[in-house]
C-alpha cells in the first residue's frame, strides 16, 4: 500500500472512530436540557393525557424538565410541521400517532410526508376510537345512528384524526346521516356535546371513558375488533356493520435527521418508564393498552401502516374540508 494511500486509510479510519465516538458521548449525556413534546391537540385529548402520563415519568428518569406544547390545528398538521422544521437533536418531539399518516392523505396536496420527514422513537400504546353521544340523546346504539332521520353532526379531533376517518367509514358502510365537524382536538368536542352544540362525539376512548364512567356522556361503540375486557359493556361497530375494524396507535416521533442513537436512548427510556406497573394500570384503566417498540420498529409500522390508511382514506371517502 502506498504512503498516500496509507495516510488516506488511517483519516478514514480515525473520521469513523471519531463519529461512533460523539454518538455514544451524545447517547450518554442526552438529555442536557429541557426537552419539548409537542402535542397537536388541544388539553384534554386522549393524546394529550398519555403524553403527559410518559413525560412525566420521562422528567423523573432524566432529571430534566418535560415541557408539553399543545400546539393544534389543521388536524394535527400544524404542530407535526413545526416538530419537522426542529434540529434533529432529540429536543423536540412529536407525540401523535397514526393519523400523522392519514392527515396528508386528505388533501390535494400533502402538506408533508410523515415517512420522508420524520423518523420513528417509540410506540407507547393503542386504543380504539369510540362514537360517544350525550347523557340525554336518544341515540344510545349503532340502530339508532343508522335509522336517524335527522342528520347528526359528529365532531373530532379535526380532519384526519382517527375519529373522524373512522366515522366517516361507518358513513360509507351505511350510517348516511353522519355530518362532520372538525375541532382542534378531543377536549373541545366533547365540550360541545355536553353542551348540546353537537349530537356525537367520534374520539380516542381513553378521552371519553372518565366521562363515561361517570354518566355525563354515553358510549355507543368501540371500534376495535373485539370489545374491551376493561369496557365489556360497550359494543363494537363491527356487531352491527360487519367486518368494521379501526385500531389506532400512539407513539413518540422526531425530525427525520435526529440520529439513532439518540432515538434508541429515549426509546429505551421510555420502556423503562411503561415498566411501571402502577403507570400500566393506570393506562390499562384509561382505555389504553401498552405497546414499546424500538425505533426502527416503528418506522417499519409506519411504513406499513401508511397502505391500511391510504385504503381507508379511499374507501370513506373523507377529505379535509
Amino acid at each position: 500500500m502506498g504512503n498516500s494511500k496509507r495516510i488516506f486509510m488511517q483519516a478514514m479510519m480515525a473520521g469513523a472512530l471519531s463519529i461512533a465516538g460523539t454518538a455514544s458521548i451524545a447517547q450518554s449525556t442526552f438529555p442536557e436540557k429541557p426537552v419539548k413534546v409537542v402535542v397537536p391537540f388541544s388539553p384534554g385529548g386522549s393524546f394529550d393525557v398519555i403524553a403527559r402520563h410518559i413525560s412525566n415519568g420521562l422528567g423523573k428518569l432524566w432529571g430534566q424538565p418535560i415541557v408539553i406544547e399543545n400546539r393544534a390545528g389543521a388536524g394535527g398538521n400544524i404542530g407535526a410541521q413545526n416538530v419537522i422544521n426542529r434540529p434533529g437533536d432529540g429536543y423536540t418531539l412529536l407525540f401523535w400517532g397514526d393519523g400523522v399518516l392519514a392527515n396528508p392523505l386528505l388533501f390535494p396536496k400533502p402538506p408533508f410526508n410523515a415517512i420522508e420527514d420524520l423518523s420513528g422513537v417509540a410506540l407507547v400504546a393503542t386504543a380504539p376510537q369510540v362514537l360517544v353521544s350525550g347523557e340525554n340523546s336518544s341515540i344510545k346504539t349503532m340502530t339508532d345512528v343508522l335509522k336517524s332521520e335527522q342528520p347528526l353532526n359528529y365532531g373530532t379531533a379535526g380532519s384526519g384524526s382517527p375519529g373522524h376517518l373512522a366515522a366517516e367509514l361507518m358513513k360509507r358502510q351505511g350510517a348516511k346521516q353522519l355530518t362532520h365537524i372538525p375541532y382542534r382536538g378531543g377536549g373541545p368536542a366533547l365540550a360541545d356535546l355536553m353542551g348540546g352544540q353537537i349530537q356525537l362525539v367520534s374520539t380516542g376512548l381513553p378521552a371519553t371513558i372518565s366521562l363515561v364512567r361517570s354518566g355525563r356522556i354515553h358510549a355507543i361503540a368501540i371500534t376495535s375488533k373485539e370489545r374491551l375486557a376493561t369496557f365489556p359493556e360497550v359494543p363494537t361497530v363491527g356487531e352491527t356493520l360487519k367486518g368494521y375494524e379501526v385500531d389506532t396507535w400512539f407513539g413518540f416521533m422526531a425530525p427525520k435527521d435526529t440520529p439513532i442513537e439518540i432515538r434508541e436512548k429515549i426509546a429505551s427510556d421510555i420502556a423503562k418508564v411503561l415498566s411501571d406497573s402502577k403507570l400500566r394500570k393506570e393506562l390499562s384503566d384509561s382505555g389504553f393498552e401498552v405497546k414499546t417498540s424500538t425505533p426502527n420498529e416503528l418506522d417499519a409500522k409506519m411504513a406499513k401502516d401508511l397502505e391500511f390508511w391510504k385504503e381507508l382514506v379511499e374507501k370513506s371517502g373523507a377529505n379535509a374540508k
